[in-house]
């Protein structure tokens, strides 16, 4: 897995001292931390710092987790299928191993490309970060200063509840993601706190905009 990470003073803003204070989204294995400590990416410049750092919500992962934790005891039913039945102890035996070993392989790719999949938000630019399977990434960067509009949306009472919503951030370039689905290749799906994600960008939209005054 190429390296994304590798420690930071944040840029004036308000809402990110006052989350600072709180002591709240400093875990690095968090869907929403704010100005990660001893934290870098490939690209950062010296004097860049990262304000945020975030993924998914991690109640997403819900689904694989709920079938691995199922797919667990999956051999220990295998006695009821006659075919498997009749097979001898050794055999049995290996496609147990076979089994647990695919499982393991399907568990930890979901956490690294959970993991990896990441949106990163400096006091300079915007990277986002996909990998589509382990084996191909795609990175896309804009500066703070070519951001038009950002905005975000919530749909449903499961969102809602848990706080998670899609961002979805327009710039003055013509960039898609190679995610057809996607509108802009800055649409941040199923991030954490996307009222805060979006709040932190339009006060660094701000700052941007007051330097070029």
């Amino acid at each position: 897995m190429p390296e994304i990470f590798g420690a930071n003073k944040s840029e004036d803003i308000q809402e990110v001292k006052d989350l600072e204070k709180s002591g709240k989204f400093r875990s690095l294995f968090g869907s929403f931390v704010v100005t990660p400590p001893k934290t870098r990416f490939e690209s950062q410049d010296n004097d860049e710092k990262i304000v945020i750092l975030g993924r998914r919500h991690f109640i997403t992962n819900m689904k694989w987790l709920t079938l691995a934790c199922f797919a667990i005891f999956v051999p220990m039913f295998w006695g009821e299928f006659p075919m498997i039945k009749a097979l001898n102890t050794n055999t049995s035996f290996v496609m147990s191993i076979v089994w647990y070993c695919a499982l393991l392989f399907y568990v930890i790719q979901n956490f690294v490309l959970w993991f990896y999949n990441v949106y990163i938000v400096t006091n300079e630019r915007l990277v986002d970060v996909d990998f589509f399977g382990l084996l191909y990434k795609n990175i896309n960067v804009t500066q703070i200063g070519k951001i038009e509009d950002v905005n975000y949306s919530q749909r449903g009472l499961f969102s809602s509840f848990f706080n998670f919503g899609n961002v979805v951030v327009q710039t003055s370039s013509e960039q898609r993601s190679d995610d057809r689905s996607e509108g802009s290749a800055f649409t941040f799906d199923h991030v954490a706190n996307p009222d805060l994600v979006v709040k932190i960008i339009s006060e660094l939209m701000e700052e941007e905009q007051k330097k070029n005054k």
